[in-house]
C-alpha cells in the first residue's frame, strides 16, 4: 500500500505539471521546489490552449449540435451553464494559481517539514489517499471512453482534442481538489499522533499520586513540557490548516460550485434519459453502463471529499474531549502543570478549529447538509419546470 500511495503521490504531480495547475517544479529526490522558466512558459502555454479548446469544443463542435437537435431549450441552457461556469471556475481557479503561486510554494515547504517531522503521520490516510485518487481516475476514465464511444461516428483530430479537453477540465477540477484532499489527510494524520501523544500524557498524569518530593516534582515538571510541546504543535496544526483554508479559498469557492452544478445537471439528465428515450434510443449499452458508474464513482468521490474535512473535525473535537478528562485529576497536581493545563484549555477555546473560507463559509456537517438540499431542490424545481413546459 505505502507502493501504491508513492505512485499516487507521484502521478498527482505529474498530472499537475501536465496540465498546467502546478506552475513550480518540485524535486522528487529532496522534496525541494523551484521556479524555473520552463515551467512557467509550459503552464502558460498549457492553459492558453486549453481555454482554447475549452470554448471551441462548448460551442463549435459536430457531436454537440446533433445532441441538441435532439433535446429541448432547457437541455440545451443547463448544458451551457454547466459548461460555461465549469470553464470560468476552472479559469479563475488556475488565475489565483498565479497570484499566489509564491504562497502556494510556502505552504507546500510547510507540509514538507510536518512530513519530515512526522513521517509516520501517512500511516493513519493513505488508504484513504489511494481510494480518492481511484475514484478521480475512474470518473475520468468513463467520461473520457463514453465521449469516444458516442462520437465514434465523427472522430476527428479535432473531435479527439475536443473530447480530451473535457477530460483535461475535469482532471484540473480532480487534481486541485485532490491536492487539498492530500492537505487536510495529512493534518488529520498529524492531529491522531497527537491525540495519541496526549492521550499518553493523560493517563500518566492522572496516575500521580500528589507528594511534595523531588521524584514527583520533577515527573509534574517533565509532563508539563511536554503538554507545552503538545500545545505548541495543535496550535502550528491550526494556524497551517488556516494558511491551507486561505490560500485553497477561491479555488474550493469554485470547486464547490462548479460540483453544485454537476450534481443538478447530473439529476436532471438522468430524469430526461428516462423520459425522453429517444436521446439514447442509438447510445450503445456499455455507454448506459459506463454513465451509471460514472454517476456512482461521481457522488462518491465528493463524499469521500467532504468526509475527510468531517474526520478533521472529529479528531480535532476527540481532543477537546480528552482535555475534559482533566477534572478526573487527584487534586494537589504541581502548579506548574496545572497552569499549562490551564493556558492549553484557554487556547482552545479562544482559537476554536475550523475549516472557514472568506470568514463566512464553513466547511462543515451543517453546510453539506444545507448544500445536499438545496441540490435537491433545485432539481426537483427543474424536473417539475420541465413537466410543466414540455
Amino acid at each position: 500500500m505505502v507502493d501504491l500511495v508513492k505512485w499516487c503521490l507521484y502521478v498527482s504531480y505529474f498530472y499537475g505539471r501536465l496540465t498546467g495547475v502546478l506552475n513550480f517544479e518540485i524535486d522528487l529526490r529532496t522534496g525541494q521546489t523551484r521556479i524555473t522558466r520552463w515551467a512557467t512558459i509550459y503552464a502558460a502555454c498549457a492553459q492558453a490552449c486549453l481555454l482554447t479548446l475549452w470554448i471551441h469544443h462548448t460551442y463549435a463542435t459536430k457531436t454537440l449540435t446533433g445532441m441538441w437537435a435532439r433535446t429541448n431549450l432547457l437541455h440545451r441552457c443547463v448544458f451551457l451553464i454547466m459548461a460555461v461556469f465549469r470553464i470560468l471556475c476552472a479559469l479563475l481557479a488556475l488565475t489565483s494559481r498565479w497570484l499566489m503561486r509564491q504562497e502556494f510554494i510556502r505552504l507546500y515547504n510547510s507540509f514538507r517539514r510536518l512530513f519530515r517531522h512526522n513521517p509516520e503521520a501517512i500511516q493513519h490516510f493513505r488508504r484513504e489517499i489511494f481510494i480518492k485518487c481511484f475514484f478521480a481516475t475512474a470518473t475520468e476514465a468513463m467520461q473520457l471512453v463514453m465521449g469516444l464511444v458516442l462520437a465514434r461516428k465523427y472522430l476527428t483530430i479535432t473531435m479527439i482534442l475536443g473530447l480530451l479537453s473535457i477530460v483535461t477540465l475535469t482532471a484540473i477540477i480532480n487534481g486541485i481538489i485532490t491536492q487539498y484532499f492530500i492537505a487536510i489527510a495529512h493534518i488529520r494524520g498529524s492531529y491522531i499522533l497527537l491525540n495519541k501523544e496526549l492521550e499518553t500524557l493523560l493517563n500518566e498524569a492522572q496516575s500521580l499520586i500528589p507528594r511534595r518530593r523531588g521524584v514527583f516534582m520533577a515527573k509534574c515538571c517533565f509532563l508539563a513540557d511536554r503538554l507545552d510541546r503538545i500545545a505548541q504543535r495543535q496550535s502550528e496544526l491550526r494556524n497551517l490548516t488556516d494558511r491551507l483554508s486561505k490560500t485553497f479559498e477561491i479555488q474550493l469557492v469554485c470547486m464547490a460550485v462548479s460540483y453544485y452544478l454537476n450534481a443538478v445537471g447530473s439529476f436532471y439528465m438522468m430524469f430526461s434519459m428516462v423520459k425522453y428515450k429517444h436521446m439514447v434510443d442509438d447510445w450503445p449499452p456499455i455507454v448506459l453502463l459506463l454513465g451509471a458508474l460514472y454517476f456512482v464513482c461521481f457522488f462518491l468521490d465528493n463524499w469521500i471529499t467532504m468526509f475527510n474535512c468531517f474526520h478533521l473535525l472529529d479528531v480535532h473535537a476527540e481532543l477537546v474531549k480528552l482535555m475534559k478528562q482533566r477534572t478526573l485529576f487527584a487534586p494537589g497536581l504541581d502548579s506548574r502543570l496545572e497552569k499549562t493545563f490551564e493556558s492549553f484549555e484557554l487556547s482552545l477555546a479562544r482559537n476554536p478549529f475550523r475549516l472557514r473560507f472568506f470568514r463566512f463559509l464553513d466547511a462543515d456537517r451543517f453546510t453539506c447538509f444545507s448544500l445536499c438540499n438545496s441540490m435537491i431542490t433545485n432539481s426537483i424545481f427543474l424536473i417539475q419546470y420541465d413537466m410543466q413546459n414540455f
